[in-house]
């Protein structure tokens, strides 16, 4: 009976061992599945973003030279499209913190922490 007793602690103890190397492996890849995301997602961005600057560049000197060839001076179609994007950050400087706080916590909660997609799956 005592040996019995002893199999059973030991089995016991031994599953205990195997649930918790199990659930760590589990936790990794859980942890690297979301990160990954996150950076996929940031360099999607990150890409999108590059070539939409490059387009708003030239979209930016070719309105520049229209205003300039309207006003009879294309110094003066450089500076007024110059002070539209000095205003627009300024603009930026006071409002996009917060709204960039609450959309950036919105996402990553859903990227993070929205796990009904993983419970569909098992």
């Amino acid at each position: 009976m005592g040996t019995n007793l002893t199999d059973n602690f030991r089995e016991f103890t031994t599953a205990i061992e195997d649930y918790i190397d199990s659930s760590i492996s589990y936790h990794k890849l859980d942890v690297f599945k979301k990160v990954m995301k996150g950076v996929v997602a940031g360099s999607y961005q990150i890409i999108l973003g590059f070539f939409l600057l490059i387009a708003l560049l030239f979209l930016s000197i070719a309105l520049s030279i229209y205003l300039g060839v309207l006003l009879d001076s294309i110094a003066l179609g450089y500076l007024i499209v110059g002070g539209f994007y000095i205003l627009i950050m300024i603009l930026c400087s006071f409002f996009l913190k917060k709204i960039l706080e609450k959309v950036l916590v919105r996402k990553a909660s859903i990227l993070f922490f929205n796990d009904s997609e993983d419970q569909e799956d098992q």
